[in-house]
């Protein structure tokens, strides 16, 4: 699957789960592709990439950084993988 094509049936599978997909845009290079509102103020930080896709060596740089703020940025290749770590952390969020 193409990251565009990823990327938009992960954000249709959010918005369904009452989540709030955010893109930023002109932003730094490096950023990742999506941050997701959450409920109770949480957040997960996502970058898409195709199967065969690599993260440039300046992703790998602000990923870092993120991560070591307490953000962690998950690499995102498959729509399952994406809908069952969203399940899983939103219902976390409600336990």
């Amino acid at each position: 699957m193409l990251e565009g094509a990823l990327e938009a049936a992960c954000c249709k599978h959010a918005v369904k789960r009452g989540c709030i997909p955010l893109k930023q845009a002109g932003g730094e290079a490096g950023t990742p592709d999506r941050v997701f509102l959450l409920p109770k103020g949480k957040v997960l930080v996502v970058e898409f990439k195709a199967p065969n896709g690599r993260l440039s060596p300046r992703q790998k740089l602000v990923f870092e950084k993120y991560g070591e703020a307490g953000h962690p940025v998950f690499v995102i290749r498959d729509t399952a993988v994406f809908k069952m770590m969203l399940d899983a952390l939103l219902q976390a969020v409600v336990d």
